[in-house]
């Protein structure tokens, strides 16, 4: 925690990677012999109930691109200069 009570994130997605893993793990094994099991075990449904679990337990503090990154791989990310917006938050 910083000075004023913030608190800080440094980590390196390690606590993401286990919400996923476990998550999907936890889906499988309920699954396991449902017809379903291949819709409800889609990276899709992994990712959205680890990020609602890894979210609760950090008390909705990060982005979610680490729990994104360990459903899906790695993500490619480019920042774009605020003008590129700038004629359609002027229209």
């Amino acid at each position: 925690r910083t000075a004023r009570g913030a608190i800080l994130k440094t980590g390196l997605g390690s606590s993401a990677a286990l919400t996923v893993a476990v998550t999907a793990a936890i889906l499988t094994h309920l699954t396991a012999g449902c017809p379903a099991a291949r819709l409800l075990t889609s990276p899709a449904v992994v990712h959205n109930l680890a990020q609602y679990a890894h979210c609760f337990a950090q008390g909705k503090i990060g982005s979610g691109f680490d729990v994104s990154s360990a459903v899906f791989g790695s993500h490619h990310y480019r920042r774009f200069s605020p003008l590129v917006l700038r004629p359609l938050i002027d229209a």
